[in-house]
């Protein structure tokens, strides 16, 4: 089995409407272009494209961009606004971004954080923060690609720990990985895995295929024998077993697959069977 290499998409090119100073340093990771003053914008939009990612921290300089925007539509990538957000400036930013999201800095994740969900291979997993709706009882779910998701209050049951949910300390934490209110968390996958068709598929798929692999025939014949991975030494670690049954190893030595045969007592050849 030869073992397929990640690429990491790159975030082309982004440009930071901030005028903190340091902060720029904490979005490294995407070498951002930071334009601290309307004297930057026209050339920020000269330059940019449909790939363009554009991070505002602060509201003057959103609007500032959107006044200085001349001519027909065009797409200028997408757009994260980190500030309140004019509803008057809907239209525009539609017409103007293939996408954006905004809420208070308080809602999203911290820069370092932010910089990493946004660079991440599955970011489209990951939360970069999100908006609560009392009224309507809705929280919505900014994307790591700027998808929202809007999810019902309703979703968030009492936890196993008798801890409920308090929708008025929403925050995202781990990187895009968890959901908080308050002492309450909700795992991102599991409210994707919920709220999500496309991507409840894909996870099916995948458990599918790895249900096909030899690390989880492995798994099944040594449960249908009763036996722990711990049974198979002196011959064959505990932490072999797991692994393989985990299908991180990409080849297994011939001697290895000799002493879990014997230990299971099949032929090697029939374990891929089960």
């Amino acid at each position: 089995m030869t073992a397929k290499t990640k690429t990491v998409p790159a975030v082309l090119q982004m440009f930071l409407l901030d005028k903190a100073k340091k902060r720029s340093d904490r979005f490294s990771l995407l070498h951002p272009l930071v334009v601290s003053s309307t004297g930057g914008l026209q050339d920020s939009l000269a330059r940019a494209t449909k790939d363009t990612l554009w991070v505002s921290y602060e509201k003057d300089l959103t609007e500032a961009l959107l006044k200085t925007v001349l001519g027909p539509p065009r797409s200028l990538g997408k757009a994260l606004l980190i500030h309140a957000l004019n509803p008057l400036s809907v239209p525009v930013l539609t017409s103007c971004f293939r996408r954006f999201a905004s809420a208070s800095k308080k809602e999203f994740l911290p820069p370092e954080e932010l910089a990493e969900a946004l660079q991440a291979e599955n970011g489209p997993n990951l939360f970069l923060g999100g908006s609560v709706d009392p009224a309507n009882q809705t929280i919505t779910l900014w994307r790591g690609n700027l998808e929202p998701l809007t999810v019902p209050f309703s979703a968030f049951e009492l936890s196993g720990d008798k801890i409920e949910p308090d929708f008025d300390k929403f925050s995202v934490t781990d990187s895009g990985q968890t959901v908080r209110f308050g002492d309450y968390e909700a795992a991102a996958e599991a409210i994707l895995y919920e709220f999500d068709p496309e991507y409840r598929r894909h996870v099916s798929k995948q458990r599918q295929q790895s249900e096909q692999s030899f690390g989880a025939s492995l798994r099944r014949l040594r449960k249908q024998r009763g036996l722990r991975r711990e049974d198979f030494e002196p011959n064959v670690a505990a932490k072999t077993i797991a692994r393989i049954e985990q299908g991180l190893v990409q080849r297994v030595q011939k001697e290895t697959l000799i002493s879990i045969a014997d230990r299971l007592q099949v032929n090697v050849d029939e374990i891929e069977t089960y």
